[in-house]
């Protein structure tokens, strides 16, 4: 029997796995301060959030999907076994749902899973999960798996404008440095599910160079599936991905963009390097 796996949009998981995998993505609102309320690659696409994003006097905020929606997706699909993977539960209410909506289904079993991640940082644990559910594994299996996969990541970026992660509060210690990071470029990590400042660089150019640089002293030579996330900067993000692919052992490389959901978190021009370990170094 296949299980299927469902997650919310937050985890960017790239429309290709989610057809080729038969990955179910549940969307989480943006909303606007006129009042309008937009699902996630639904309403209102990724060129369209950034075009609005620059325009708006206020940031627009998110909202994470409801139990009753994460209860249709488990409906819409055939399958009695469901596994329903989100953004990290320290990040947001997703999670929460989730587990919620797990009441609402009492005639499927659904497993709840928190990635402690966002976008591809989760998006490698769901599709290395799902590729598991396709060859027939057990629930217990593909949890093992995607845990091995979190447990073998690592996800850091670099933020261009700093306001709407401050406004966000997502990151509480950046409030209490904003004043000193003015002038520079912090580089960000997800650790057990937060976000922690990693390093702090004072131009675009260097921190890039950092940001691939501590990939690297993470990874060695290990093979590696990777992205490069841009928040509406595509042609920085294959510049760096030319040097990730000159510096690292990378058996998978994906450029992506983040959506709205972290695009208004971390604001305009913002780099990821998702990475995680398929072996050891050779």
């Amino acid at each position: 029997m296949t299980i299927r796996l469902i997650t919310d949009s937050s985890c960017n998981v790239p429309e290709s796995y989610q057809q080729s995998l038969g990955i179910s993505v549940v969307p989480a609102w943006v909303n606007f301060a006129d009042g309008a309320s937009l699902r996630n690659g639904v309403d209102i696409s990724d060129a369209e959030f950034y075009r609005r994003l620059e325009s708006e006097k206020r940031a627009p905020t998110t909202a994470q999907p409801t139990p009753q929606e994460f209860a249709a997706a488990i409906d819409a699909v055939p399958e009695d076994e469901v596994i329903i993977a989100t953004v990290s539960s320290k990040l947001s209410g997703t999670y929460s749902s989730a587990v919620q909506a797990v009441k609402l289904c009492p005639h499927k079993k659904v497993y709840t899973y928190d990635t402690l991640s966002a976008s591809m940082g989760s998006a490698w644990q769901i599709i290395a999960g799902a590729e598991l559910a396709q060859q027939g594994a057990d629930a217990n299996a593909i949890l093992a798996e995607m845990a091995r996969v979190r447990d073998n990541s690592k996800v850091i970026f670099v933020i261009d404008i700093l306001k709407y992660l401050v406004a966000s509060g997502r990151a509480p210690v950046l409030s209490a440095l904003v004043g000193s990071l003015l002038s520079i470029k912090p580089l960000l990590e997800f650790n057990d599910g937060l976000l922690e400042l990693a390093g702090r660089v004072r131009s675009r150019k260097r921190s890039k160079r950092e940001l691939l640089h501590r990939v690297v002293t993470w990874a060695g030579n290990r093979p590696l599936r990777l992205a490069v996330g841009n928040a509406n900067v595509p042609h920085e993000a294959e510049l760096l991905a030319e040097d990730v692919k000159q510096h690292l052992n990378v058996q998978e490389l994906l450029i992506v963009e983040i959506g709205p959901v972290l695009g208004s978190l971390a604001g305009p021009g913002t780099l990821v390097i998702a990475a995680y370990a398929v072996g050891e170094a050779s």
